[in-house]
């Protein structure tokens, strides 16, 4: 049996303890049980996105993927590489949190996911430049399913204003 390759691009975060160990250790772990890593984008430093002004910043970064899993495998994938890093329950309703590590499912080939569990393209994906710059490095080209625009346009047309910058470490 031939399994099917599927490209698919995850957003990566953290502001809690080690943030470059921490999106480090995810890596390894998305390597050894999501797939090959095809591309990275640097890393991205911001401000917290809909959280307090006074919450440590986050470094992100992008990652494109070619993996086997199917979208439910990938969450459950996912959530284990969250929960063994340090993350705690992901559905808390308190808000947004700090967190050791974050791991967004932005784009799953060019399907189109609409589920009590799970949503691709991640939903939010258009309203964050911390998403949007890190992707526009590595795809900037892509279109995005629903909106048939490329990253490049979308992030042309973002009205968030928090600062992002591309940091060396």
């Amino acid at each position: 049996m031939i399994l099917q390759e599927h490209h698919i691009f995850l957003l990566q975060g953290s502001n809690k303890e080690n943030r470059k160990n921490n999106l480090e250790n995810s890596l390894s772990l998305i390597s050894n049980n999501i797939g090959d890593i095809l591309k990275k984008s640097s890393y991205f430093e911001s401000q917290a996105w809909n959280m307090n002004k006074n919450t440590y910043p986050f470094y992100n970064r992008a990652l494109h993927i070619k993996t086997h899993l199917n979208p439910i495998s990938l969450l459950q994938e996912i959530h284990n590489i969250e929960f063994f890093i340090g993350r705690e329950n992901k559905k808390k309703k308190e808000g947004y949190q700090d967190r050791e590590i974050d791991i967004d499912i932005i784009f799953y080939d060019n399907i189109i996911i609409h589920s009590s569990i799970l949503t691709i393209p991640h939903p939010l994906f258009h309203l964050r430049r911390f998403a949007l710059e890190p992707m526009c490095e590595i795809t900037p080209n892509k279109n995005h399913p629903i909106f048939n625009f490329t990253i490049l346009e979308i992030l042309g047309l973002c009205l968030d204003k928090l600062k992002i910058k591309k940091i060396n470490i």
